[in-house]
């Protein structure tokens, strides 16, 4: 496994049984807990260039969500809920009850129950580039119109509820896959090097790799009714909302509206999805600034 070394900062390896899983993650840095928590064919590597400057003046965990990277990869708990209680069991079993949150694309979801249900541990959530799991939102999103189906639309939620046959389809084209994505959905698809597309793929192409990441979203509708009640009963953590201005942009900030009371952000100059690879630089910042405001 790599380890990550700038700023004089060392970044170590573990393993945790937390909430019945066996999770990997990745700590370093020293002050207050931030969680980092990746998305979709992703694992804690997705932030690399985020955490040697985060861990100048915060302790930083980045874990593997289970059904990624060395995480393990059950079959069944993928519903936000779930995610979020791994999370929330492994930073207690690392010492921490408050702890500050970034979280991109389906880690955002989890990391937004984790908020809501648990108000005086989180004290502040920054969400990146993920639609709030709403029906409300996701109606839009979904609707069967040349705007929202242009190439495709967000093809890959429902293809992931077809049972057995992504895996079918997906053996011996991972690398496909994933670059489909990333050419797709990137401002400067550059950005994501190929040592990293070979680090996601060395266990997305594993056994049991392709289920674990499609596990977040044969587990959506269950995350769509555990993120309802905030649509009445807002969540009042500080919430900074980014979207890439070539994805979702200030989509993102207006659907956290809905369900948080405290929200801040809008879109990032010049990015597409996959923002902790693509503008590292200037989401530290963002995220330094946030996490150090008085509210």
């Amino acid at each position: 496994m790599m380890q990550y070394d700038d700023f004089n900062q060392k970044f170590s390896h573990h393993t945790a049984i937390a909430n019945g899983v066996t999770l990997h993650y990745v700590i370093g840095g020293e002050g207050p807990p931030v969680l980092l928590w990746h998305g979709f064919l992703e694992t804690q590597y997705c932030w690399r260039k985020v955490m040697p400057a985060l861990a100048q003046k915060y302790t930083v965990i980045a874990p593997d969500m289970r059904g990624y990277g060395d995480s393990q990869k059950p079959e069944s708990g993928y519903d936000a809920r779930t995610l979020a209680e791994d999370f929330r069991q492994l930073v207690a079993q690392l010492g921490f009850r408050q702890i500050y949150i970034a979280a991109h694309d389906m880690g955002a979801p989890p990391a937004l129950i984790y908020a809501g249900e648990h108000p005086d541990e989180v004290l502040k959530l920054a969400y990146l580039d993920e639609p709030v799991l709403l029906e409300q939102h996701l109606q839009q999103i979904f609707q069967f119109t040349p705007d929202t189906l242009a190439e495709g639309g967000l093809w890959w939620w429902t293809f992931s509820l077809t049972k057995g046959l992504p895996e079918t389809l997906i053996a011996g084209h991972e690398r496909d896959f994933l670059t489909y994505f990333y050419s797709t959905y990137c401002h400067d698809p550059a950005s994501i090097e190929a040592s990293a597309i070979d680090e996601y793929l060395r266990t997305f192409a594993a056994a049991e790799g392709v289920s674990g990441a499609l596990g977040v979203y044969r587990a959506i509708f269950s995350s769509i009714q555990q993120t309802e009640p905030f649509a009445k009963k807002k969540i009042q953590t500080p919430v900074l909302a980014i979207g890439g201005d070539k994805s979702l942009g200030d989509r993102v900030k207006t659907m956290l509206k809905s369900v948080a009371a405290n929200v801040q952000g809008g879109a990032m100059e010049r990015c597409g999805h996959f923002i902790p690879h693509e503008r590292p630089d200037n989401l530290v910042d963002r995220l330094l600034k946030f996490f150090d405001e008085v509210q």
